[in-house]
C-alpha cells in the first residue's frame, strides 16, 4: 500500500511539473505537432521514472571502534496470539485514504465504460455512410459532431450541405492523425490520477491542441478561414456529451480563433523544448533509490573446519515479511562466525560475497551459513548451497526470498530491575547541597574497544525500543502500579498483555495475552495503555514497530 502511494504520488508530481513547463513555454506557440508529441511524452515519463528510478550503490563504512556480536539468539522471541482486546484499534487513515482513492477510481472507470457504451450503441443502431473514404454515422441524439476511431458521427439537423465539406476535413484531420489514441491513453490516467489536477489540465490542453491541429488542417485545405470561423460560432451552442470523442467546438473561444490566424512561430523557438530536459534530470535525480551495500570485509575468526574455496560465493536474496511479502529495508545480513556482511536496500535486495566459502565434501559445490535479524523479527539462519545437489561451480546462487516472522519480546521484571542506577551517595552537610538535591549522578562513560584499523568489521545497528529513563525505571514504575492496585483495589492474580511500541514511540495494539481473572487482565491492561511514549526501535536508523509481552502479578 505505502508503495503505491509512493508511486501515486511521484508521478503526480512529475505530471505537475511537465505541465509547468508547457503552460510557461509552449501553450501559445504553433508547433501543435510537437506540442502533441510533448504532452503525450510527458505523461509517459511521469509515469515510468517512479515505476522504474534509477538505482545507485551507496557502500556503508563501518566503525572500527566496535566488535561483531553474534546476534543469533540475541533475544528471546515468541508468537503472539490474541484473547480479548481492551480498546479499540484506532482510526486507519492510511485505510480511509486508500479507500476513497478506490472508490474514485470505480467512478472514473464506470464513466469510461459509460461512454465507451454509448458510442458503441451508436454504432449499432445507426447504418454508416462514407463520403471520401470517411464513415459517417448520423444520430439525432448529440447536436455537435465528433469522431471516434475511423468514425465521424454527425446529427443531421444541425448542419448543411454547405458546412459539410468544412465538418469532414475538420474530423478527417483527427482520424488521420490517430487523435483517439491520445484521448483513450488520456483517459485511462484520469481513472488512475483522478485526485490530481494536473491530470485534467493535460487532458485539455490535448484536447485542445487536437483542435489547432484540425483547424490547421482544414485551412490548409484552402477553406475561408472567415466561413470556416463562422461555422464554429454556429455551433456554439452544441453540448459535448461524451468526452472520450473529438469534438468540433471544443475550446471554442478568442485564443482558438486567433491560433487560426496567428504567425507561425519561428523555428528559433524551437529551443523552447530543451526546458523539457531539466525537468527529466530533476525527476531522475529526486527518484533515484539507492542501494546499500556494505564494503566487504575480511574473515576475522574463520571456524577451524571451513575449507578455504578456490572461488567465491556470491549470494542473492530478498528479505520480506512473512504473510505480507513486505520488503524489509536494513536488516543485517551476517556470515556466521564472521564479521563479513551488508544491508537489505529498500526493496529488501541484498548481494552478499563470502570470499571462503565451505567447500561441501559429496558435492564439491560451496555452501555458506549466514544470520539475518532485525528489530522485531525473529533472527533467520540458514545453510545455502549447491541448488538441487548440484555443485555451484561459478559460485553465484540465483536469488532467494527470506521471510522474516514477526515476533514478540518477553519482558523480565526481575532481569529489567537490575538495569536501575544506584542510589547516589549521600550529600554531606555544607557541600553542593543545592546543586545536588534531588539529582541522580550520570552514568560512567562507555567503554571503548580498541581494534587496529586492519580489523575492520561489519556493525549490526539494531536499537530496541528505550522506555523513558530507562528500562530498569519500567519494571520499577510498573511493579509500584501492581502493588498501589492490589492495595486500593483489591487486584489479585497474573496476566500478561501485548502491546506494540510504534514507530513514533506510541504504545498501541494492547491486548490481554493470558490473565488469571478479568479484573486481573483489566488492571494490567490499563497500566500499559497509561504509560508514557518511548524512544522508538531502530533498524539502521529507521523506526520501527516492536512487539512485547509484559508480565504482571498483584498480589
Amino acid at each position: 500500500m505505502e508503495t503505491m502511494f509512493g508511486f501515486l504520488l511521484k508521478a503526480s508530481a512529475g505530471m505537475a511539473l511537465f505541465y509547468s513547463v508547457y503552460w510557461l513555454f509552449l501553450r501559445k506557440e504553433t508547433f501543435y505537432t510537437a506540442n502533441r508529441w510533448f504532452l503525450l511524452a510527458a505523461l509517459f515519463t511521469s509515469v515510468l521514472i517512479p515505476a522504474f528510478p534509477l538505482q545507485y550503490t551507496v557502500l556503508v563504512d563501518q566503525p572500527e571502534t566496535v566488535t561483531f556480536k553474534t546476534i543469533a539468539d540475541t533475544f528471546k522471541n515468541i508468537p503472539v496470539f490474541t484473547s480479548h482486546e481492551i480498546q479499540p484499534e484506532s482510526f486507519n487513515w492510511q485505510r480511509f485514504v486508500w479507500l476513497i482513492y478506490l472508490i474514485g477510481v470505480a467512478v472514473f472507470f464506470f464513466r469510461l465504460l459509460f461512454q465507451t457504451i454509448l458510442l458503441v450503441r451508436l454504432l449499432i443502431k445507426s447504418e454508416p455512410k462514407f463520403n471520401a473514404g470517411i464513415r459517417i454515422v448520423e444520430n439525432q441524439k448529440y447536436s455537435l459532431p465528433f469522431s471516434f476511431f475511423n468514425t465521424v458521427f454527425i446529427n443531421t439537423e444541425f448542419y448543411t450541405q454547405e458546412s459539410l465539406p468544412e465538418i469532414l476535413a475538420h474530423e478527417k484531420v483527427h482520424i488521420r492523425e490517430k487523435h483517439w489514441f491520445d484521448l483513450l491513453f488520456t483517459e485511462l490516467l484520469t481513472v488512475i490520477f483522478w485526485f490530481n489536477p494536473f491530470i485534467w489540465f493535460f487532458e485539455r490542453s490535448i484536447k485542445q491542441n487536437h483542435e489547432y491541429l484540425a483547424d490547421k488542417g482544414v485551412l490548409a485545405q484552402g477553406h475561408s478561414v472567415g466561413r470556416y470561423q463562422a461555422l464554429l460560432i454556429n455551433q456554439l451552442m452544441g453540448v459535448q456529451v461524451i468526452g472520450v470523442t473529438n469534438n468540433l467546438n471544443f475550446a471554442l473561444n478568442t485564443n482558438r480563433l486567433k491560433m487560426m490566424t496567428k504567425k507561425k512561430t519561428s523555428r528559433f523557438s524551437g529551443v523552447k523544448f530543451a526546458w523539457a530536459l531539466p525537468a527529466v534530470a530533476l525527476l531522475l535525480f529526486a527518484f533515484a533509490e539507492p542501494e546499500y551495500i556494505a564494503k566487504p570485509m575480511e574473515q576475522a575468526n574463520p571456524a577451524p573446519h571451513v575449507q578455504k574455496g578456490k572461488k567465491e560465493q556470491v549470494i542473492h536474496g530478498k528479505v520480506v515479511q512473512e504473510g505480507s511479502n513486505k520488503p524489509l529495508a536494513g536488516a543485517s545480513i551476517v556470515i556466521k562466525g564472521t564479521s563479513i556482511g551488508t544491508v537489505s536496500d529498500f526493496e529488501g535486495n541484498f548481494t552478499l560475497t563470502n570470499p571462503n566459502p565451505e567447500v561441501d565434501e559429496k558435492t564439491g559445490g560451496l555452501i555458506t551459513e549466514f544470520v539475518i535479524s532485525y528489530v522485531g523479527y525473529q533472527t533467520y539462519s540458514e545453510i545455502f548451497g549447491p541448488i538441487l545437489g548440484q555443485p555451484d561451480k561459478e559460485g553465484v546462487l540465483t536469488r532467494y526470498n527470506f521471510s522474516l516472522q514477526e515476533s514478540v519480546i518477553v519482558l523480565d521484571m526481575m532481569e529489567l530491575l537490575k538495569q536501575l542506577p544506584p542510589p547516589p551517595p549521600p550529600i554531606k552537610n555544607g557541600t553542593n547541597s543545592e546543586k545536588s538535591k534531588g539529582e541522580t549522578p550520570p552514568p560512567p562513560p562507555p567503554t571503548v574497544v580498541n581494534v587496529d584499523a586492519d580489523d575492520e568489521v561489519f556493525f549490526v545497528v539494531e536499537d530496541l525500543p528505550k522506555y523513558p529513563k530507562g528500562m530498569g525505571f519500567l519494571a520499577n514504575d510498573v511493579m509500584q502500579k501492581e502493588k498501589m492496585m492490589a492495595r486500593e483495589n483489591n487486584v489479585k492474580g497474573k496476566a500478561k498483555i501485548g502491546f506494540t511500541i510504534s514507530e513514533a514511540g506510541k504504545v498501541t495494539e494492547v491486548k490481554i495475552i493470558e490473565a488469571e481473572n478479568e479484573t486481573a487482565g483489566k488492571a494490567a491492561a490499563s497500566i500499559v495503555e497509561k504509560m508514557p511514549d518511548w524512544t522508538p526501535g531502530k533498524q539502521r536508523g529507521k523506526a520501527v514497530p516492536v512487539k512485547y509481552i509484559l508480565p504482571m502479578e498483584f498480589k
